[in-house]
């Protein structure tokens, strides 16, 4: 058998909708072969209509449907990058704060980080993928979820301060010292945002060392939590 043939044969078997990464296969599967020849493979399956591309390197095998040809969906997209048990990445930006309750705004688009992708950034449709090369159980998802929130507070329109204090007071619980280091060493925070991660501790009595990661001399335009506790319900502190 051709490894033309070779190629076509294992890109067929991906079931319909489901993501085919032209890189990853080429780099797990067809890794002798020269790329100028894998690709021209793939770009022929694709003017062929065996299957359709959605960005650079990144197709699927379509659906029939009674108007047409179907596509891979947002559900189909996240579903690839998270990875079987969500366990492979983490949903970010507005559709987390909605998840929350921290505002009723809605985004069309999707932030996400994954361990998947072997590209640094991807933009899939409305998807766009961050590459972060992290185990993502339970704690460390916690934790990024907090750290984002921290970052882009003062960005979040119709911030709900008491879904918030909430949100700071439960997620602060998962903190850990060893997830931390693992995140900021594929994740860049800013430093305001790590003050803002200590201020945050500190006030929940969570023991941190998150000052190594600060400059002791410099001031930070960091979350005063004081002044979310003030803005909050007297009924819903805890």
């Amino acid at each position: 058998m051709s490894f033309t043939s070779t190629i076509a044969d294992s890109v067929k078997r991906y079931p319909e909708l489901k993501i085919i990464d032209a890189r990853q296969i080429h780099k797990e599967k067809f890794s002798e072969i020269p790329e100028q020849a894998f690709y021209q493979v793939v770009s022929r399956m694709a003017k062929a209509g065996e299957i359709e591309r959605l960005t650079k390197g990144i197709y699927c095998r379509p659906k029939s449907g009674r108007f047409g040809k179907i596509l891979s969906s947002e559900k189909d997209i996240l579903e690839h990058y998270l990875g079987k048990n969500k366990k492979n990445g983490i949903v970010i930006g507005y559709r987390m704060y909605t998840m929350y309750g921290l505002t009723t705004q809605l985004s069309k688009d999707i932030q996400m980080y994954s361990n998947i992708p072997l590209e640094e950034k991807r933009q899939i449709r409305n998807v766009s993928v961050k590459k972060a090369d992290l185990r993502f159980d339970a704690s460390t998802k916690k934790l990024i979820e907090l750290l984002e929130v921290l970052q882009h507070h003062k960005e979040i329109e119709d911030l709900n301060y008491k879904n918030l204090w909430k949100f700071l007071s439960a997620a602060s619980e998962h903190y850990n010292e060893n997830k931390l280091g693992n995140i900021l060493g594929e994740i860049k925070y800013k430093k305001s945002t790590l003050a803002s991660l200590k201020n945050v501790l500190d006030h929940f009595g969570v023991s941190n060392t998150v000052g190594k990661y600060l400059k002791g001399t410099s001031k930070y335009d960091a979350l005063d939590v004081e002044k979310i506790y003030e803005a909050t319900p007297e009924s819903t502190r805890f």
